[in-house]
């Protein structure tokens, strides 16, 4: 995104030469001159220009005079500023396409963090069997290779966690049957090796999740016509040592997805056999043993689905628990729709939530049955923002993210729009992988290449997205899409991102 450099309009009249200006009117609703807030600090902002009538060319938030912090080719502006703790004097500022520039000046105070802002970036690069490592900047989203850059895995990385502090990394590795376990340094974002790392798993490698305590890990793995979770307890130097009772059936054949409420209380896995459905079981938190939950596993409801005639009820591709802890949503892929569920706080059962499941858009309608799997999104996974008011799940067949709005009353999630690989949105290429910086402020992706006649800008990349905080939409950060030939250069559609404060 690039200002261009304006010239005042100027009218020859007669003999007289008459030049004229205009003076753009910026409006800020949020943050208030003079309050104290919590970072991230959401800017909401409007302009207009009564002299001009060809409107609003952009707007820029600078959070120092010489500070740019968010730019926007557009009249009006909502998104998060991830700022320190500290006295600041903003300025919005609007240029019309008259050549008229105009200001408002906010001075706030940050006196809290109320969500840490993301500090580093880290990508499976399955081919090449490594993590590749990255800074982010809390202002702009923008990344930068660590100075370590990659450092080795084991065979097919195929999914990554943190814990919420951002000390440890893990990393679950689909060709070695293991786990590899990481020291974050908090100054660098080097990797370095827990002693005993990697741990073995039951079988390959499927995805891997904290606890929020950090005490414990899981890791879902996959043997012949069965699945397993590997749960392990972290030790006072940084090792892993497997939890009584590891490894724990999964009902049915599992597909590896893991989510975990925010409390800690109960784990949940995605399973299939003859129909799909999601696994549930609460935490022993004193030892980390897994219990199955009453009446689990949990089946997908079927919607519009017709099983005389469709491919119905597939185990779900993605799960996320909302932050509140009231509510599951279950990705499904060939149905390229979300399951959505009430969790019972006392029990960690599950009840389908009214109108599950809710379809995203697509040629073929409300539904994509199986045989009109070529015409459908295909959803794959997906990432939910910290404040529950977004769903972000990636489609693999349609090149792009779909958005969803959670109802915070209800839990239910109303289809929104899609976000496609155009100008904007540069690279967005067979994304496997989505998810939402812990300020719930930027959203990155891998793209892919050679798959779906995907070729555009961004293959083989790392790609960044602002969040505008009224509507989920995205727009590029500034530099992406990021590359790394590592990256996405094969048709694995396991290879994930995180993002760590």
């Amino acid at each position: 995104m690039f200002l261009h450099k304006f010239l005042p309009m100027v009218c020859l009249c007669g003999s007289a030469l008459l030049a004229y200006g205009t003076t753009p009117v910026v409006t800020v609703t949020s943050p208030k001159p003079g309050s104290s807030v919590g970072s991230p600090i959401n800017f909401v902002a409007s302009a207009s220009s009564p002299s001009c009538s060809k409107g609003i060319s952009a707007m820029r938030i600078y959070t120092s005079p010489t500070l740019n912090a968010y730019t926007v080719d557009a009249s009006s502006l909502n998104t998060n500023i991830n700022l320190p703790t500290g006295s600041y004097s903003t300025v919005v500022q609007a240029w019309d396409n008259c050549g008229g520039v105009g200001k408002t000046t906010v001075n706030i105070t940050v006196n809290k963090i109320t969500y840490p802002p993301p500090k580093f970036l880290y990508a499976t690069e399955y081919a090449a069997g490594k993590i590749a490592g990255y800074t982010v900047d809390p202002l702009t989203g923008s990344i930068g290779p660590t100075s370590q850059g990659t450092v080795a895995a084991h065979t097919d990385p195929v999914d990554i966690a943190s814990d919420l502090g951002g000390y440890r990394l893990y990393v679950a590795n689909q060709g070695s049957n293991n786990l590899d376990a990481y020291f974050i340094y908090r100054n660098t974002g080097q990797l370095v090796p827990v002693p005993g790392s990697p741990v073995a798993l039951a079988g390959p490698g499927d995805r891997v999740i904290v606890h929020p305590s950090g005490l414990f890990v899981y890791a879902s793995s996959t043997t012949t016509g069965s699945g397993e979770i590997n749960a392990f307890a972290v030790q006072s130097n940084g090792s892993l040592k497997p939890v009584p009772g590891s490894p724990f059936a999964v009902s049915g054949s599992a597909t590896g997805a893991l989510a975990m409420d925010p409390q800690g209380d109960y784990l949940y896995a995605s399973s299939s056999s003859s129909v799909g459905a999601v696994a549930a079981f609460t935490i022993d938190k004193v030892n980390g043993a897994l219990t199955p939950v009453a009446g689990s596993p949990f089946i997908v409801p079927l919607g519009a689905c017709d099983p005389s005639a469709d491919f119905c009820q597939e185990g779900p591709t993605d799960l996320a628990v909302a932050p509140s802890g009231k509510y599951l949503y279950a990705v499904l892929g060939i149905e390229s729709a979300i399951a959505a569920y009430a969790i019972d706080r006392s029990t960690g059962t599950l009840t389908d939530l009214a109108g599950s499941p809710y379809p995203e858009q697509s040629p073929e309608g409300d539904f994509c049955p199986f045989s009109a799997f070529g015409a459908c999104p295909y959803s794959w996974t997906e990432s939910i923002d910290p404040q529950g008011k977004f769903i972000y799940v990636a489609d693999t067949q349609f090149n792009d993210f779909s958005i969803f709005d959670i109802n915070a009353t209800s839990g239910v999630p109303t289809f929104s729009t899609t976000v496609t690989g155009t100008t904007t949105h540069s690279g967005i290429c067979v994304p496997y992988t989505v998810n939402v910086d812990p300020s719930g402020s930027f959203i990155y992706d891998l793209g892919a290449s050679g798959t779906n006649g995907c070729t555009m800008a961004g293959s083989n990349a790392v790609l960044g997205f602002s969040i505008n905080q009224g509507n989920g939409q995205l727009l590029s950060v500034p530099g992406s899409p990021f590359v790394n030939v590592n990256v996405h250069t094969t048709k694995v559609s396991q290879e994930k991102v995180i993002v760590t404060p």
